[in-house]
């Protein structure tokens, strides 16, 4: 399978790459760039190299934001709320994990809401077995959110839903369907109840 990077290097030219290096370098290029216009606009004022000074130098201030998400994120990426998020499970089931508030790098978040979810699903199917019940269905839920500081997406908790319904005591077996005696047509189905 390919890969495909779309728009890796738009916005500025003579790199290939969103690197803190090749940015840093572009910055340097279009700074001396604009600063050799300014000096033949000292020399002689034109309309057009005003314009050309004014398109460097927003592309420089594009850049410098890139730069500078580069290196926010090169910092573990996490904003001050990323950063102070923790996770703990508000329950009333003692013998799952993050019954007190845990910290979660935030690349295995999802694998460790997943797996905390998964404890309440087979705890729950132990109680309804040990309380002779049946599990009528158990659902799982994997909340996300947006960050409000960096905009980033996040795994926020989950939800276990089960249900149970007592066992049937006594089977019955009934015989239905329609059957003509007199010539012997039609059929009786089987039914447990």
């Amino acid at each position: 399978m390919a890969n495909t990077v779309i728009g890796a290097s738009v916005g500025f030219y003579g790199g290939s790459s969103n690197s803190k290096e090749s940015i840093t370098d572009t910055i340097a290029r279009l700074e001396r760039e604009r600063d050799k216009l300014g000096r033949e606009n000292e020399r002689a004022d034109s309309e057009q190299i005003n314009k050309r000074i004014n398109n460097l130098e927003n592309r420089i201030g594009n850049l410098q934001k890139r730069l500078d998400k580069l290196k926010t994120e090169e910092n573990d990426g996490e904003c001050k709320t990323c950063e102070s998020r923790r996770y703990q499970d508000v329950s009333d089931d003692p013998g799952v994990s993050f019954k007190s508030a845990s910290k979660i790098a935030s690349g295995n978040v999802g694998a460790a809401v997943r797996g905390h979810e998964q404890e309440h699903v087979v705890r729950e199917r132990a109680k309804a077995e040990r309380e002779d019940r049946e599990v009528v269905s158990q659902s799982v839920v994997i909340k996300t959110a947006i960050c409000p500081e960096c905009g980033k997406s996040y795994v926020a908790g989950g939800e276990t839903t089960t249900v149970t319904r007592s066992k049937p005591s006594v089977e019955a077996k009934f015989q239905v369907g329609e059957y003509d005696e007199e010539s012997e047509k039609g059929r009786f189905f089987d039914v447990t109840v």
